[in-house]
This record gives structure tokens, sequence and C-alpha cells, in this order.
């Protein structure tokens, strides 16, 4: 009964011809180092129509914050700082060496586990060292290990603004896409390819929108959820690609620029517009739509298409105490307080909760949409975020005292729901749709094109 009753809720407010009024929401705070909730605001540039002459290369963040880091060279490699760049660089290195501080703003590089600490080279924080091979291979060829696994490209390694470590990676962005679409589709069948090309037509064209997002931390993006995960040479998987060779160079564009292409795991019956997950302009590619044919729902087959939490009272009390005030949620001046009642104040075109109301026995406690779920947490774990914030909720109580027992949420989807739909992709993908009819399903009015 609780899934026919959500699946109602989510036919009757996609059935609506206009979206509720925007509520006055605060923005999320601001960003202040990796790990921090990312703001979701496109990079600055004109609205001229990208051209490229020849494939681009993208740095991706692969750790930060660090006091020292091994590296182990599969073959000789040299180091090089920025300043150096033209000139002098390292001899040939090719046992293992750790890049470690020494100081607060200057790094050395040591041989790993020589106890005299031989000093091989030295970098200093204001610039950048990089790790190349030797024997002068492109960009695309694994040349180092690092924790335990394979790397392709050249190693960025800097001092960041907090005087830590960071560590990067430069190579092309088709060898990129390589360690991407395994992690962000999944394992793919020879059925799933149309699938997998969206996926990396998807993957590319978000590159190319937020290419430069993180450039106060030294590279373009994260190679995590915050941006797309990205992997090692070992995660790559041959099905995956054939999909990003197949496509190669092929771009969402919208008036001549790549699209801001987010996507979501589960949309759980109906996508998301972008101003429902983030503080944005409204986007016509990126409106809400229902995720179905007559068959039914395309991604109905993903376990996450409708789920259940539950809280103790004590439980949801402890996650608004813990969680709230990094995303700028205002308690009570006399804390949170014992629960009294829980409702969805508004929700969004597509029957996500916009706005969530917590009434206490302290005051009220309003949660926004962007904070809903990194503030509820998974019922038994508050180191999970909730699912998606397509869900009903509501309170069950003592039925003498009319007290508070349990939180109970029925919701469907994982993710903000914005964009493509990966397992609503693979269902189309099983039922004959092509990439391009993929894309056009998620991207609404969006064009594809060859760039290089």
């Amino acid at each position: 009964m609780r899934r026919l009753a959500l699946a109602a809720l989510i036919a009757a407010l996609a059935a609506a011809c206009a979206p509720l009024p925007r509520p006055q929401v605060p923005p999320p705070p601001p960003v202040t180092g990796p790990g921090e909730e990312p703001q979701e605001q496109p990079p600055a540039g004109g609205p001229a129509p990208l051209r490229l002459d020849r494939e681009p290369t993208i740095d991706v963040g692969l750790a930060w914050d660090l006091d020292s880091l091994a590296i182990a060279p599969l073959r000789p490699v040299r180091l090089q700082s920025v300043r150096d760049r033209e000139g002098h660089h390292s001899d040939p290195i090719g046992e293992p060496f750790v890049v470690r501080m020494a100081g607060t703003s200057r790094a050395e590089v040591v041989r790993q586990g020589d106890r005299q600490a031989e000093r091989l080279w030295a970098a200093y924080g204001p610039e950048t060292t990089w790790v190349v091979d030797d024997g002068g291979r492109g960009m695309d060829e694994p040349a180092v290990s690092w924790n335990g696994r394979t790397w392709r490209g050249a190693l960025k390694i800097m001092v960041n603004p907090r005087g830590k470590l960071t560590l990067a990676v430069r190579l092309p962005l088709e060898t990129y896409l390589l360690g991407v679409v395994p992690g962000e589709i999944g394992g793919l069948t020879p059925d799933l390819l149309e699938a997998g090309r969206a996926q990396a037509i998807a993957a590319r064209s978000y590159t190319l929108f937020y290419r430069g997002r993180r450039a106060a931390e030294g590279f373009d993006i994260y190679g995590t959820v915050e941006d797309q995960v990205y992997g090692p040479l070992e995660s790559e998987r041959p099905l995956a690609t054939k999909c990003v060779e197949a496509t190669r160079g092929l771009v969402a564009l919208s008036d001549g620029q790549p699209i801001r292409a987010n996507y979501c795991s589960t949309c759980g019956g109906i996508t998301a517009g972008v101003t429902e997950a983030w503080p944005a302009e409204p986007l016509p590619y990126l409106a809400s739509g229902r995720d179905r044919d007559r068959g039914g729902d395309w991604c109905a087959a993903s376990p996450q298409f409708r789920w259940h939490e539950e809280w103790k009272p004590g439980e949801l009390a402890a996650n608004l105490e813990r969680f709230a005030p990094r995303l700028q949620v205002a308690l009570p001046p006399g804390g949170v307080g014992g629960i009294v009642d829980v409702r969805a104040d508004a929700r969004s075109r597509s029957g996500r909760v916009w706005r969530l109301v917590v009434t206490t026995t302290t005051g009220r406690i309003v949660v926004p949409a962007y904070a809903l779920r990194q503030v509820l947490r998974r019922g038994g774990d508050a180191n999970a975020i909730l699912r998606s914030n397509l869900f009903k909720i509501d309170v069950r109580r003592d039925p003498a005292s009319g007290r508070a027992l349990a939180i109970v949420a029925t919701g469907a989807g994982s993710g903000h729901g914005v964009g493509l739909c990966q397992t609503g992709a693979l269902g189309m993908a099983r039922a004959g749709r092509d990439a391009k009819a993929i894309l056009a399903h998620y991207y609404r009015g969006a064009e594809l094109k060859r760039l290089y």
C-alpha cells in the first residue's frame, strides 16, 4: 500500500501544470575546502559556441590535505617544477619515493624507507611539481602507482592553500573518461551498450561544462562523487572503453555550449528540474519530466526505486543537532529538544520535498531542500545521507498519549534526480532505445555534435 500511495503522489504532482511558488531558501554554505558540500555554480563564460581544434586535457583531483604520499614508478620518471618546466629537472627516479611536507609551505621528495631521508628533490609551496615519464611517453600511458593502484597521466603535486599536499593527475579527456564511465554507469553487458554510450556523452559534456570548476584547488574537477568518480587503470572495463571510443568527441550542446549534464542513480519515476536541487537558474534541458513509457517506469528495476526509512525520535533529534548547523539550518535557541511533529511544508514540481518543518519541544526547525538529505541521514546510519528528496513522511504515535514513537519516510529514487537517470538509461537500452534517444529523453532540446 505504501508503494501505491507514493506512486499516486508522484503521478498527481507530475500532472500539475505549474510549479509551486519558489520559497525563499538560503544558499548553501560557502565551500572552504575539498570534502565540503560543493556549490553548484556554472563556470563563467560567454555565449559563443565552444570550438576545439584538438582533444583537451583535464586535471583531476585525486587526494588533498595530505601530510605525505608515496609514489612507486612503473618505469623511470623525472620530477619537474613549474618554474623549471623548460629547463632543470630531476635525475631519473626508478625506485619508490615519498613526497612529504617539510615545513608550513614546502615539500620535499625522499627515498621511501631511507633512514637517512636522502632528499631527491625539493618543491616549494607556490609551485607545482610534476611526475612525468622519463621516456617521453604520452600522458595516456600509466607511469606510476599510488595508493596501491596504477594511474594514467602526469601526476601533479602541490602544496595547497591549507599548507597540505594535493595530488592531481593531468590526462587527455578521452583517457579520463575510460576511468569515469565504468564507475558511474556500473557493469555493462552487450545489450546495455547504448546506455554506456549515453553515459560517456553525458560525462564528456559534464566535464567540459565544469572544466576549471575547482581552480582554487589547483585542478579542474574532483575525481570523487562531488564531481565524477574517476578510477585507476584497474577500474577500466572493456565494454565501457568501447562506449567511450565509439562516442569520441561527441558532446551534448545547448546554444553551442556543453550542457550542464547532471545525472543521478535513480530518479524514482520522475526527474527533477535543476532548480529543485541547487540554487541555479532554470535550464530548458534540465526540466522535470516523467521517466516512463506505456510499459512503466524506466528505472523500476532499481533496488532504490522505492525505499523505506524509520528514525527513533532521539535519533532524528541527534542528526539535527549534529548536521543542521553545518548546513546553516537554524536550531531553536534552546537546542533541538524532543521531536513533536515532522511534515513536508512545501513540495517542488516533481513532488520532492522542498521544505521540511520539524516541530520540537523548543521550537520549529525549517530544513530547506538543499540540506535535507545531509541533515536527515539514513535511519540507523548517520554516516549515509538520505537517498533522495522524493518521499512522504509521517509520525507514528502512541495511541494513548499521542507521543511520537517513530518518524517514517516512504521514498523513491536515489540521488538528486536531475538529468540522466542511470538506471532509467539502462532500462531504455534494454528496450532497444539508442544513445541518442536516451539523451533526448533526459536532456530535452540538447543537440549532439562531434567537437574533435
